[in-house]
């Protein structure tokens, strides 16, 4: 069976398909995967917004010269071309209001929302799933 290639019936596997927006937030930043991104249109400059008392922290599309525009585009040393930001003050601010939920020494990941008529994607942080703490051995790359 295996010396005819032709003998298979194969289907191209569509790995977009399964992809979701996501945020990770570790101690050194926060990393947005490749379909955030995506599902933005690829945009230069987001603006970050929170709102504190549904506990929700979105990206927004925004121009350069937008009040609080933050650059938002692909990171070449990050893998699957996402974003990747060591914005202090988003990092802690966001670990702030889930103080009571979060631990500093973890990471935490979530699931995005777009909301396309907004141009915006949504992180509901107290949904937040916990990770370990990276640990890197020589030579890998970092998140």
């Amino acid at each position: 069976m295996l010396k005819d290639f032709n003998k298979f019936n194969f289907e191209v596997i569509d790995v977009t398909m399964s992809s979701v927006p996501e945020m990770t937030i570790n101690l050194n930043g926060i990393t947005f995967n490749a379909k955030t991104l995506d599902l933005l249109g690829n945009p230069g400059f987001v603006r970050p917004l929170l709102d504190a008392d549904n506990k929700a922290f979105a990206v927004q599309v925004c121009k350069e010269k937008d009040d609080r525009a933050m650059k938002f585009s692909k990171t070449d040393n990050l893998r699957g071309g996402g974003f990747s930001s060591t914005c202090n003050a988003i990092r802690a601010t966001l670990r702030h209001l889930m103080a009571d939920s979060w631990k500093d020494e973890m990471r935490y990941q979530m699931t995005g929302v777009l909301f396309p008529e907004a141009k915006a994607i949504v992180f509901d942080l107290s949904r937040a799933k916990e990770l370990p703490p990276m640990r890197w051995s020589r030579g890998q790359d970092q998140e």
